[in-house]
């Protein structure tokens, strides 16, 4: 089994690794989330989360961010090293009841992210392919 664990070396910390994967432009989305893709120098994959603060109260984005960097933590096996992801939560979501964000499971984050993670590898490789 492999080790699953979430150092900060896993981390996208600074705001300008946030725009390196925005200016990027490889993005893939769903009614949940947006995904946005970009290549970088280590070997290993690492992962950014944005939630608006118009989406829900704090308990409610802290609740979002959690679930992805689970979900990102029991994929990374399934995720292609060498690339960072972006994920940056659908306004749609402030649409919803707060009680509904807080109640968001696992198994829905965590499936809106392979998926797009799926498509926006296809979409890297048609990229690279192509220069």
């Amino acid at each position: 089994m492999a080790k699953c664990d979430f150092p900060k070396s896993a981390k996208l910390t600074s705001k300008s690794d946030f725009e390196k994967v925005l200016k990027y432009k490889l993005c893939v989305k769903n009614s949940l989330m947006a995904l946005y893709i970009a290549p970088n120098d280590s070997k290993r994959a690492r992962l950014g989360i944005s939630v608006n603060a118009k989406i829900a109260p704090a308990s409610g984005r802290n609740k979002l961010k959690r679930l992805a960097r689970e979900a990102f933590r029991l994929n990374k096996d399934k995720t292609t090293p060498g690339l960072d992801y972006l994920v940056i939560f659908s306004r749609m979501l402030s649409k919803k009841a707060c009680c509904d964000i807080r109640k968001t499971a696992l198994t829905s984050v965590e499936k809106s992210f392979i998926e797009l993670a799926d498509k926006g590898h296809k979409l890297f490789e048609k990229r690279r392919a192509k220069s």
